[in-house]
């Protein structure tokens, strides 16, 4: 820091400011004052970068401009190597060369439960309350940002056509406070998916501090003090609970119900045990915090995918992206086989090769705008003329009909109940 006030190009900027022409002329200030105020000033705007106007846009877009910045490079670098080509030869080349990237940037044999994605950060002075704790209006902000980075790893191929991917409901569930410039990190998974909706289940993690070389044992999931005290994270959040209460879907008598049909004491209950109920889940079932880690919040998002007006099933558009269950866990398939590779980008699912590629890749009697129309409506009408007794392959690329449907159904509840629990709440008030 004292190299940073020292450095020629600060110096010259603080004694060019006019920042304090507003005194009087006939005020004295010694020039350390007026430096330290200057320096001051300075400092303040740089612990709160981030909250200058377009630095939430520009945190938001990166993941945006660098794969626009990687598409440029691999185009120039395309042109370059094609110099010495004719003008058809080359235009074709060209296109199989950005198609052989397109490929490379897109999850091709990544698994639905096994895909992850994680965004480094580290709490600011503007995102802090009065507590020096980062505050819960913060956490949208940085999830924003952390899911568009997801979007773009997981469906390159539906955003380059115009797919857009709105935000119907986000839930937050605070275990234990991010101090001030604490590094976290943010781990979006998918949490489960059905015919409309996708659910990305988020972890807030820090890494726990070494203490005599050693490191701390388990991550922490509880936040209560010393004398089993609710923390204040807690004090307007349940905290997560093991073995809680199963919730009861028994009417009420009239006689306790409210003007909405609901008590509203009953309601509050029915819905502190729900959020620490499915929190615990989401925090212990879904892939658990390694060791030494320690877990601070836990989100779940519920969006859907949208081209125009037409809403794009979650399975269409995961298959389309390359995504696929282990091979074992396809529908009609054997048990799991250690000779069996898992699907990957050298070894792709056969959807892939046979379905996905058809509707985008050139070279095999695609177009984007072939892909644009599967998505806008063509998977509707394969979906009618295929057989009944026969899953289309879109749905059988992410495990419906295999041994991984349960565990689907399993984790769709679990999220669902967020947003039942949500849904609830409008016919309290």
């Amino acid at each position: 820091m004292l190299a940073l006030f020292s450095s020629p190009g600060l110096l010259s900027s603080v004694r060019s400011a006019k920042v304090l022409d507003w005194l009087p002329r006939g005020a004295r200030i010694s020039r350390s004052l007026q430096f330290t105020l200057k320096a001051f000033i300075f400092l303040v705007l740089i612990l709160n970068v981030r909250a200058l106007p377009g630095g939430w846009h520009w945190r938001l877009f990166w993941p945006v401009t660098k794969v626009r910045l990687q598409y440029m490079i691999a185009r120039t670098q395309s042109s370059w190597a094609l110099i010495g080509a004719s003008g058809k030869k080359k235009k074709e080349g060209m296109e199989m060369r950005m198609e052989k990237w397109l490929e490379s940037i897109t999850p091709v044999g990544a698994h639905p439960f096994e895909f992850e994605t994680r965004y480094r950060s580290w709490v600011t002075l503007d995102e802090s309350d009065f507590n020096m704790h980062m505050s819960n209006s913060s956490y949208p902000k940085v999830l924003d940002c952390a899911r568009m980075k997801a979007a773009m790893e997981l469906f390159p191929q539906f955003l380059r056509v115009g797919g857009i991917i709105p935000l119907a409901a986000t839930h937050f569930h605070f275990i234990k406070e991010l101090p001030v410039f604490a590094k976290y990190e943010l781990r979006l998974t998918i949490g489960a998916w059905d015919e409309k909706w996708f659910y990305v289940v988020g972890r807030f993690v820090t890494k726990n501090k070494s203490r005599r070389g050693k490191t701390s044992g388990k991550s922490s999931t509880r936040a209560t003090t010393e004398g089993g005290t609710p923390a204040m994270t807690t004090l307007f959040h349940a905290p997560i609970v093991e073995n809680s209460e199963t919730i009861s879907n028994t009417p009420l008598p009239a006689s306790q119900l409210g003007m909405n049909g609901i008590s509203s004491i009953t309601a509050a209950n029915q819905a502190r045990k729900f959020d620490a109920a499915v929190a615990s889940r989401l925090a212990s079932d879904l892939n658990g915090i390694e060791e030494g880690y320690t877990l601070h919040t836990v989100s779940v998002s519920r969006c859907c995918f949208k081209l125009g007006r037409i809403t794009v099933p979650p399975a269409v558009l995961m298959a389309t992206n390359g995504v696929s269950v282990h091979p074992w866990e396809l529908s009609n398939s054997e048990a799991a086989n250690p000779s069996v590779q898992r699907y990957s980008p050298s070894n792709p699912p056969p959807t892939w090769t046979s379905e996905s590629q058809a509707l985008f890749s050139k070279s095999k009697g695609g177009s984007p705008r072939k892909l644009r129309d599967f998505y806008k409506g063509q998977w509707r009408e394969i979906q009618a003329a295929g057989n009944v007794n026969t899953d289309p392959w879109w749905e059988r690329a992410v495990g419906v009909g295999g041994i991984i449907e349960e565990r689907r159904k399993e984790r769709l509840d679990v999220c669902r109940k967020l947003v039942g629990g949500l849904d609830g709440v409008r016919e309290i008030c």
